[in-house]
Formats: structure tokens, C-alpha cells, sequence
């Protein structure tokens, strides 16, 4: 009787609490998402209608709402697999092979289609009256499917089986990272108006200038030629430039390059080999770039084809960049290499700071020609230098990312005992099939061997004496 509990006990399934917290929290972020995007749609029918104003109106809150449910329709397969997972254990999808000219099908496809959604999306932005229904479809086709090229790509060969760790980690980047990054990056952003506020106040010279300022904006609004006339002198003070430029070439990439790999730090332990460290920093990149393309292109105005399509290489420097994190974090916790994570993290911050710092000057040298704003000659100069530099950053951006998912691809090809996240040794330990399929590798499609069995071999039943002595005993003579 104790023995046949002790088995019921031992059967029974143990709950995989990380699966049962990635349910939980990736459903209420599709569920918050989804909310807030038939919210924003539903009250902005309602001013259109009661206040009769123009179709334009319509347009920004509609795009928004569009990207606030695409991200949660994202969300919803990782709530999906997981509570699969949960239900029916051990059901994973079995791999498919990637049928020959698959890649060059898929680029053409790509291509082909956000072409004509930037072209469609251009038209569109020029006249008001299509904007609010042709461009929030339109800026999922252009954000959306070069995320998709992009993760397959990075990915490709590296990582198969578990969707639900997949879904899992892009989720994790799309709002996860994100909502920590943006929050530790405007509690910076307030620290130093908090100083600056503090500056002025203890010098009236500096306080009666900001007052100046002040007044005279309010008394130019909403002409924005001439705010940007009154703010320049500001802005191109060598203090100030000093600043922002260590916020965006510095603070911001320390504090993103930490962090976008949120969904690679969330598999610490689980036996990650280098190449699945790129992958789901890949995942985890590609998501966080998502979330940023969708919030800038989202109220772009009659700009959102060229921000759109200038997003897309920005989109591919974060899943670069995170991955390559990715990575050196996989090989200094399976491998202890810790040097080769600091180089790679400073040179993930180093690309990320010159991208945003050349982004910056040839923004800030085509406000010219968009506002009719006079602007130094030097400025102009050094912004046709950040352009040029830009592009030839976006090549060697995009060469890298190729080139090194094809090095982990070969080394896996030559050596494919690499691939496995966990030695057979290791497995004798794990008891039972929730605890195997924890620490399982993600790209791994073979199934872990069984522990061993310890208990000896012994003959059938019906073939055992009920003898208790090892010799028989002797047959006894008979008599003649």
C-alpha cells in the first residue's frame, strides 16, 4: 500500500512555474495591448462623430490602436504554446526542413511587398482622406515583415523545436525590455533636469534667461519654424550639445545594450550554447526594435515612408547588437569566457552610440530644408558626412549580421555535439520529465536519453525456484 502512493505520488506531474508565469503574463499583456487598442479606436469614433471633425483627425489614434494590437496579436502565441505545454506535455511540434530556394522566395516576397506599402503609404500620407485606413495597415506590412526577414535570417539554422521559448523570448523584448528600458532612460532624462532646475535657481542670470525663453515661445506657438529659429541658438550651445549627445551616443546605448537581451537573461541556466545565445538575442532584439519602429512610425504624418523605410536598419542594428550580447553571454556562462563578454558588450555600446550619434547630426542637418530654418554651414557639412557614414554603417551592419549567422551555422555543421545544450552525463540526474524538458536545449530535436536504471536484471517469475538454497539438492537412488 506505501509503496503503490509513493508511485501516485511520483506520477503525478509537477507544475513548470516559469511556463505557468509566462501564461499569466503574456496573456495580460495581450490582453492590455488588444484593450487598449479597441479603447483608443472606440474613442476616437466617438469625437469623430459628436465633434464632426476632419478624417485627419482620425489618423495618428487609428495607427496607434493598429500598433497596440498588432504587438498584442504578437503576444498571443506565447500564451498559446505555453498553456499547451502545460496541458499536454511533452507534444512539440516536430522541426520542418527549409525547402531549397525557400531563402530567395521569401527576400523576393518581402521586398516586393514592402515596396508597395511604402509606395502605397506615401500616396496615402499625402492625402487625408485614405490616411486613416490605408496607413495603420500599411505601417504593420512595412514594420512587420522586414522584422520577420530579419529574425529568420539571424536565426536561421541556429535554434529549433520549443515555440513556446521562442515566442517567449520575443514577447519578452517586445514589452518587457522596453517598459524597463524606457523607465530607467527617463529617470535619467529627469536626474538631469532636476540638476538643470537646480542650476538655474541658484543663478539668476540663467533663470532670467529661461524665463526669456519661455515667454517668447508662447508668444510664437504654433509657428514651428519659429520655435525651432528660437531654439537653435540653444540647442547648438556646446554645454548642451555635450549633454544630449552623451545621453544618446552613451547613457542610452549602456542602458539598452544591458537590457534588449532581457529574454536571453531569463534563460541563465539553462545550458545555452553560443550559437542559441545569438538566436534568442536575435528574438529578443528583433522585438524591442519592433516596439520602437511602431511607436516612431505611428505618428510620423506625411514623413511615414521615409521614416518607415529609415527604421528598418535601425530594427537590424538592435537585433545585431543583441544578439552578439546574446551570444557572449551564452559563452561566458557555459564556457566561462568573460573577456570575450566585456568586448562584445563595449563594442555592441561603441556601434550603438556612433549609429545614434550619426542618426542625430543628419536629422538635425535636414531640418533645413524642412522648415526653411537657416543653419550653420559646418552643421551641414558634418551632416552630409553623418549620412554617407550612416549608410556605410548600415552595410557593415548588415554584412556582419549575415556572416556571422553563417560562421555558427558551419561550426555547428562540422561539430554538431555543440549544439547540444547539455551533456548525456548531466541527465542521469533529472528525475522527471517536467525537470527534463526545463533544462532541454532549445535548438536540440533529438529527445534526452532516459537515466539509467538501477535495479538488476532479474529472471521471470515463472522461471524462479521457491527454493531458498542456491545448490538442489541431490536426486535420491532408488532402490533395486
Amino acid at each position: 500500500m506505501h509503496t503503490s502512493q509513493t508511485l501516485n505520488r511520483q506520477s503525478l506531474p509537477l507544475v513548470s512555474w516559469p511556463a505557468l508565469i509566462q501564461l499569466i503574463l503574456s496573456a495580460l499583456a495581450a490582453f492590455l495591448l488588444l484593450g487598449a487598442a479597441a479603447l483608443l479606436v472606440l474613442t476616437s469614433a466617438i469625437q469623430y462623430f459628436s465633434q464632426g471633425s476632419d478624417s485627419s483627425d482620425l489618423t495618428q489614434p487609428f495607427m496607434v490602436a493598429a500598433s497596440l494590437a498588432f504587438g498584442g496579436v504578437l503576444i498571443l502565441p506565447s500564451a498559446w504554446y505555453t498553456w499547451k505545454h502545460l496541458a499536454f506535455p511533452g507534444s512539440e511540434p516536430a522541426p520542418r526542413q527549409e525547402r531549397r530556394g525557400f531563402l530567395l522566395l521569401f527576400t523576393l516576397l518581402v521586398l516586393v511587398l514592402v515596396v508597395g506599402a511604402l509606395l502605397l503609404g506615401n500616396w496615402a500620407s499625402q492625402n487625408n482622406g485614405f490616411a486613416w485606413f490605408l496607413l495603420p495597415p500599411l505601417n504593420i506590412i512595412a514594420t512587420g515583415l522586414p522584422t520577420l526577414w530579419i529574425i529568420y535570417i539571424g536565426t536561421r539554422g541556429l535554434i529549433s523545436g520549443s515555440p513556446r521559448r521562442h515566442w517567449g523570448v520575443f514577447a519578452t523584448g517586445l514589452v518587457l525590455g522596453p517598459l524597463i528600458i524606457l523607465t530607467l532612460e527617463l529617470l535619467a532624462i529627469l536626474g538631469i533636469g532636476i540638476l538643470a532646475i537646480l542650476w538655474a535657481a541658484l543663478d539668476s542670470n540663467i533663470a532670467s534667461q529661461l524665463n526669456s525663453l519661455v515667454f517668447r515661445l508662447q508668444s510664437v506657438v504654433p509657428n514651428q519654424d519659429a520655435i525651432l529659429h528660437i531654439l537653435l541658438p540653444y540647442l547648438l550651445h556646446p554645454g548642451v550639445l555635450f549633454i544630449g549627445f552623451s545621453f544618446i551616443s552613451v547613457i542610452f546605448p549602456i542602458i539598452e545594450e544591458s537590457l534588449k537581451p532581457i529574454g536571453v537573461w531569463f534563460l541563465a541556466g539553462q545550458k545555452l550554447t553560443p550559437a542559441q545565445g545569438f538566436a534568442y538575442g536575435v528574438l529578443s532584439g528583433a522585438g524591442f526594435g519592433l516596439f520602437e519602429n511602431l511607436g516612431n512610425t505611428s505618428g510620423s504624418g506625411e514623413l511615414w515612408a521615409i521614416l518607415a523605410s529609415a527604421r528598418i536598419s535601425t530594427l537590424l542594428l538592435h537585433s545585431l547588437t543583441t544578439g552578439l550580447v546574446g551570444w557572449a553571454l551564452a559563452s561566458a556562462w557555459g564556457q566561462k569566457r568573460y573577456l570575450r563578454l566585456a568586448l562584445t558588450y563595449a563594442f555592441a555600446v561603441a556601434v550603438h552610440g556612433l549609429w545614434n550619434a550619426m542618426a542625430v547630426i543628419s536629422t538635425v542637418a535636414s531640418l533645413e530644408q524642412l522648415t526653411n530654418t537657416p543653419l550653420p554651414t559646418n552643421l551641414l557639412q558634418i551632416g552630409e558626412l553623418a549620412s554617407i557614414g550612416i549608410i556605410a554603417l548600415g552595410v557593415f551592419i548588415l554584412m556582419l549580421y549575415i556572416s556571422f549567422n553563417a560562421r555558427l551555422r558551419n561550426g555547428l555543421r562540422d561539430n554538431p555535439s555543440r549544439n547540444d545544450g547539455i551533456s548525456v552525463l548531466q541527465t542521469s540526474e533529472i528525475s522527471s520529465p517536467q525537470e527534463r524538458e526545463l533544462i532541454a536545449p532549445a535548438g536540440g530535436t533529438t529527445p534526452l536519453p532516459e537515466p539509467p536504471d538501477d535495479t538488476p536484471n532479474l529472471p521471470p517469475i515463472e522461471q524462479q525456484s521457491n527454493r531458498t538454497d542456491d545448490n538442489p539438492p541431490p536426486h535420491p537412488e532408488s532402490n533395486p
